[in-house]
C-alpha cells in the first residue's frame, strides 16, 4: 500500500442497532441511511395508526409523512432515554387528528357551498315552476297527488307518507318516486326541464312554507281568549248580560278579535 494513502471504509448499519443509536448517527452525523433503517423499521405502526383514524390510505399516508418530518426535525432535542415506539405513536395520534379536523372544516365549507348554491339554482328553478306547478299537479292522480303534497308540501317522513297512504315505507318511496317523475314529464311538455331530484329540492324548499308564518301568528292569536285591554277591561266590569254583550261587540270590532 502506498504510504499516505487513506481507505475509507463504508459500514453498514448493523442490523440490530437500537433506535436511539440510530437517531443517534443521524443527528450527529446526517446519516440518511440511519434515519431510513428507523422509517422502516416503524412506518407499519405509524401508518396503521394514523389509518384508524383517518379512515382513508392518502389521508393516512399523508400523516405518516408528516410524523417522519417531524422526528427528522426534533430528533436533536429528543431525550436520551425516549422509547420511539412510543413517541412516534403520539406524534401519529395527534398529526391525524388535526388532520380529520382540518377535513371536516372542509367538507363544512364544501357542504355550505353546495347548498347555497343548490338555493340559487332552486330559486331560479321555482320561478319557472311555481305559476304551473298547481296546474302539473291536478294532472296527476288522486294518490301520486296525496304522496307529493305529504312528502314535499308538508316535508313528512316516508313513514309517515306510508301510514297515511296505507302502504310500506317502500311503497311509498317509490309511489313518492313515480309521482315526481310524472312531475318532472308534465314540466317538461310545457318547456321547463328539470331533474327528478331537483325538481324534489325546489318543491320541498319552496311550495310549502312560503309567507305563511306571520298567517299561522294571526291565526293561533283568533283562536285564543283575546287579551286586548279593551275586551279584558269590558270582561271584568260587572255589567248585566246584555250590556257586556254590547261592550265586547264594541271591543272586538277594535280589536279583530274572533274569540269574544
Amino acid at each position: 500500500m502506498p504510504s499516505g494513502d487513506v481507505i475509507i471504509v463504508k459500514m453498514s448499519e448493523p442490523a440490530n442497532a437500537s433506535d436511539l443509536e440510530l437517531l443517534a448517527r443521524y443527528t450527529r452525523h446526517h446519516a440518511e441511511d440511519a434515519f431510513a433503517t428507523l422509517a422502516r423499521r416503524h412506518v407499519d405502526l405509524v401508518y396503521s395508526a394514523a389509518l384508524r383514524q383517518v379512515r382513508s390510505p392518502q389521508l393516512a399516508e399523508e400523516v405518516a409523512q408528516t410524523t417522519f418530518t417531524k422526528l427528522a426535525r426534533v430528533a436533536p432535542q429528543l431525550a436520551p432515554d425516549t422509547i420511539l415506539t412510543a413517541w412516534l405513536y403520539q406524534v401519529t395520534r395527534r398529526e391525524a387528528i388535526d388532520v380529520v379536523r382540518r377535513e371536516a372544516r372542509r367538507q363544512l365549507r364544501e357542504q355550505i357551498a353546495t347548498e347555497l348554491n343548490t338555493m340559487n339554482a332552486t330559486t331560479a328553478d321555482w320561478a319557472h315552476i311555481e305559476p304551473i306547478l298547481d296546474e302539473a299537479m291536478a294532472e296527476l292522480d288522486d294518490t301520486d297527488r296525496a304522496a307529493v303534497l305529504l312528502r314535499y308540501f308538508e316535508n313528512k317522513s316516508l313513514r309517515e307518507v306510508g301510514a297515511t297512504l296505507g302502504t310500506s315505507d317502500d311503497a311509498a318511496q317509490k309511489r313518492v318516486s313515480r309521482a315526481v317523475e310524472r312531475l318532472r314529464e308534465l314540466f317538461a311538455k310545457r318547456g321547463i326541464t328539470v331533474g327528478t331530484s331537483g325538481l324534489a329540492v325546489v318543491i320541498s324548499a319552496n311550495a310549502g312554507g312560503i309567507g305563511h308564518h306571520d298567517f299561522h301568528r294571526r291565526c293561533a292569536g283568533r283562536n285564543n281568549p283575546c287579551h286586548h285591554y279593551d275586551c279584558s277591561r269590558h270582561q271584568n266590569h260587572n255589567h248585566d248580560y246584555t250590556t257586556k254583550n254590547r261592550h265586547h261587540r264594541h271591543a272586538r270590532r277594535r280589536c279583530g278579535c274572533w274569540n269574544l
